[in-house]
């Protein structure tokens, strides 16, 4: 899974072949267990869906993910254990690998002609989904650019999957 420390993250363990939900138990990257509601940490087991899959969703603050080195793929891991027959074993570890985007802002430059439209356009990459909103401002703290007040267009742009980027691009009269 892709996923950035700048917001909370939820993890997802599906756990297959099951017709009563089971006790699910989460590890961090240290593989110590973790506790529900402490360390910025909350989990749910859930419960079995229509195709036997209980979907249990550990959900990571975005304070707690800032602590961690995003360097490299970061792991935890989930474990299932039975309901039905507590004398089972716990199920082997399952691994939720998460790598972190590197979130940039990157400008392109073109050249313009004396009296002529300009656009600018800025590419912002390490994104997981579409951006909320885009703001552009003037030079040197001029203020805000509103789209359609002064000859100004802003284009928010879409979310590209595959290269985890959007481009936001302004028309400058």
């Amino acid at each position: 899974m892709d996923a950035t420390d700048s917001v909370d993250q939820t993890l997802t363990c599906n756990i297959g072949d099951v017709t009563q939900a089971v006790d699910v138990t989460w590890k961090d990257k240290d593989d110590s267990p973790i506790t529900d509601g402490q360390g910025g940490y909350t989990f749910a087991k859930g419960s079995v869906d229509g195709s036997d899959i209980q979907a249990s969703t550990l959900t990571i603050t975005a304070a707690t993910l800032a602590a961690l080195d995003t360097a490299s793929p970061v792991t935890w891991k989930c474990a299932a254990k039975s309901t039905l027959y507590p004398e089972s074993e716990v199920s082997a570890d399952s691994d939720v690998v998460v790598t972190f985007l590197t979130f940039a802002v990157q400008a392109k430059h073109s050249e313009v002609l004396k009296d002529t439209q300009a656009t600018i356009s800025c590419v912002v990459s390490g994104l997981t989904k579409q951006l909320d909103a885009v703001k552009w401002e003037k030079p040197d703290s001029g203020g805000d650019i509103t789209h359609d007040v002064g000859g100004f267009k802003i284009a928010e742009g879409t979310y590209q999957d595959g290269s985890d980027s959007q481009t936001t691009i302004l028309t400058v009269p």
